[in-house]
């Protein structure tokens, strides 16, 4: 939530919102977002084993720092 609760923050608002509008809408390069989706699905098809190796090595990384690793849980129930 943004608080507004200044002349100076109102007009910085403002300001903002003209030099936004000005600009006219946010244009991305490279690939879309549907087709970094498929790509995404496409990997994790042909490599089923990648989700589990990357949250073996982000547990063994939150061991290392001295934190919680039940902070990364993973659930093999339905194996």
């Amino acid at each position: 939530m943004m608080i507004i609760d200044t002349p100076e923050a109102a007009r910085n608002l403002e300001k903002a919102f003209y030099d936004a509008e000005k600009r006219g809408p946010l244009k991305f390069e490279g690939e879309s977002v549907e087709d970094m989706l498929k790509r995404g699905e496409e990997i994790m098809k042909n490599n089923p084993e990648l989700l589990r190796e990357a949250a073996e090595k982000a547990r063994k990384r939150i061991i290392e720092r001295g934190e919680d690793p039940d902070l990364l849980v993973w659930d093999d129930t339905d194996e």
